[in-house]
């Protein structure tokens, strides 16, 4: 099997021959191939659609490499990233790698989620004091979260990425009574329109989801991402309580901030140990291959993934 293929058995809860492995950003192309990513400054000020085209050339010739050297079974490609050229990054991936991984974009702004501190008054206020305006806000965030998912569908995504952090380490941002009012249905309502869109909606969330969990799994999201043991999640346990969620993590990104081999080594083995049987899986970090992370580490990681990550 390919990547693409992996992917698809995951979705369709088969059991593919290997437990695929992308990872959600890869922040570190300077360390792994002496290249970067175009930057938003180098695309705002491109003045064609031709120095536009060859900016996204080059993104794609990194993902080639990604692709190529990490067996990376989906690619993120943005509806909007590239100004003029709408609908071009996905097209020229699909042609690119159309048979050999999947393609999916983030979506992540369709509902409430953490805010700096700096605004957690204020949303406070709004949620207690002024409720109607607070349900406005969330159809308008929802509303505009569809109609993205569905212009996403439109240009060619196999699946979409729902990014938004409902959670410190400490626990939820709100309340899981709040959450059930002014989240779970706007979310809810996402879901159904992407799956009615003929894809699945994995999402990503970092910290401790625990007391929230239920309300996540009951919109019918197919996966979620992170699984973050830094905000006590444990993805044994995960597993044990939802069985049938696709689940994408959780190797500690902490560790993989430094070198340390049998720290690296032992987490991997954590979460194949715990998450591989019966095929629901995906392999990842808790979060993402980040700026500043040793490339050695991430080498040690998927080292150790690959001599276990075959089911026969």
């Amino acid at each position: 099997m390919n990547g693409r293929e992996r992917l698809r058995a995951v979705f369709e809860g088969g059991i593919p021959d290997k437990v695929p492995h992308f990872e959600m950003v890869f922040q570190i192309p300077e360390a792994a191939f002496g290249l970067s990513w175009p930057t938003p400054e180098e695309i705002g000020n491109a003045s064609s659609d031709g120095e536009r085209g060859r900016l996204l050339d080059k993104s794609l010739d990194i993902w080639e490499k990604i692709i190529a050297r990490y067996d990376y079974a989906a690619v993120q490609m943005p509806v909007d990233y590239f100004g003029s050229l709408p609908g071009e990054p996905i097209k020229r991936a699909r042609e690119r790698w159309g048979r050999r991984v999947m393609i999916y974009d983030f979506n992540g702004s369709g509902t409430f989620w953490m805010m700096p501190g700096t605004q957690m008054m204020e949303f406070t206020e709004l949620l207690y004091l002024r409720p109607d305006e607070a349900h406005a806000q969330a159809r308008a965030k929802r509303d505009a979260s569809i109609q993205l998912a569905r212009t996403q569908i439109a240009q060619g995504v196999d699946f979409i990425i729902i990014n938004s952090d409902y959670a410190y380490n400490q626990g939820p941002f709100i309340s899981p009574k709040m959450f059930a009012e002014f989240v779970a249905p706007y979310l809810t309502e996402i879901v159904t329109a992407i799956h009615e869109s003929g894809v699945p909606a994995i999402l990503h969330s970092d910290g401790d989801m625990r007391l929230i969990m239920d309300q996540i799994v009951a919109t019918g999201l197919d996966g979620y991402q992170s699984i973050d043991p830094q905000g006590n999640m444990d993805i044994a346990e995960v597993r044990r309580r939802y069985p049938n969620l696709i689940l994408m993590g959780n190797v500690k990104t902490s560790l993989l901030q430094h070198v340390d081999e049998p720290a690296i080594r032992e987490s991997v083995r954590y979460c194949m140990n715990a998450a591989k049987p019966g095929g629901r899986y995906i392999f990842s970090t808790s979060n993402c291959i980040f700026n500043g992370m040793p490339l050695e580490s991430y080498h040690i990681m998927l080292d150790e993934y690959e001599k276990l990550a075959y089911y026969r």
